[in-house]
């Protein structure tokens, strides 16, 4: 097992699209923060206030884009250069090389998660006035945001390592990893509907307000209650809610999180186990 993590690891530190995605992941979130910075100091000077930590937590989307791109490139030239079929000819058993596989990947996340630190960390504690966020508070959607991300990656491992072509893998994983955002979007925005709606309508005196009346597109009852059950529970609906500064249920995020990465890795090495490496 620590010689498969040790040739991970030196594959790791020669991967392109790894550097590429770090380095792309320290410019933009260095840029994000920036940006986010001038528009707090614009906003205060107009009197009101605008949450720096605001700007800081969507960029786990581009975490996630990195992890989605890097995860499906990564474990999938294993499959097309031969190397799984490998590993178990010289005696590594196809437990140890899919924990190998997806703790590389992890390693590779966590390396994505402090490129996200460093390059909107930085100007953060620069500007910490601008923070407005308690510490506790701050350090829970932290801890979302670092299990959430290893989940996806456990999931994106599964596909990685099942996957017999490096551009299948690829594909696969940036495709999954988009449709699990968009399904995450479409509940959320579910979730934001008001139950009751009110129009304007024209009236001899002018423009006025109609009366409120129910929103045919509103969720209520048992199916909003699955679908807030869904976005805790998905590594992207967690995204989501981080992104819009909307986590309310952290201690159940963390622990769905840490059943979805277990029930991931499980079924990913029983079906590795069963595979056909040709």
């Amino acid at each position: 097992m620590n010689k498969l993590m040790r040739a991970g690891l030196f594959r790791l530190r020669r991967d392109r699209v790894f550097w590429l995605c770090l380095g792309a992941m320290v410019v933009v979130a260095a840029g994000q923060m920036t940006m986010g910075v001038q528009q707090s100091r614009v906003m205060a000077a107009e009197g009101y206030t605008v949450m720096l930590a605001g700007s800081f937590f969507p960029l786990i989307q581009a975490v996630m884009v990195c992890i989605a791109v890097f995860t499906g490139l990564y474990l999938g030239t294993d499959h097309s250069e031969g190397a799984l079929r490998n590993r178990l000819m010289v005696g590594h058993s196809r437990g140890r090389i899919y924990l190998a596989g997806l703790g590389t990947a992890m390693t590779g996340t966590l390396c994505f998660l402090a490129a996200w630190l460093l390059g909107g960390g930085l100007p953060a504690l620069l500007h910490r006035d601008l923070w407005k966020m308690g510490a506790g508070q701050t350090l829970l959607y932290g801890l979302v945001a670092l299990l959430s991300a290893l989940t996806l990656t456990s999931i994106l491992t599964l596909v990685g390592m099942l996957a017999e072509k490096k551009s299948t893998a690829a594909v696969v994983s940036i495709l999954l990893a988009l449709g699990l955002v968009l399904v995450s979007t479409w509940l959320y925005s579910r979730l934001l509907e008001p139950e009751m709606e009110t129009g304007l309508i024209m009236t001899v005196g002018g423009m006025e307000w109609g009366d409120p009346t129910p929103n045919p597109r509103y969720v209520g009852g048992v199916a909003r209650q699955v679908f807030e059950t869904i976005l805790d529970v998905l590594p992207t609906g967690q995204m989501v809610r981080l992104s819009d500064m909307a986590v309310t249920r952290p201690v159940l995020n963390l622990a769905a999180s840490a059943l979805v990465t277990a029930a991931a890795v499980l079924a990913g090495m029983g079906l590795f186990g069963k595979k056909d490496l040709k």
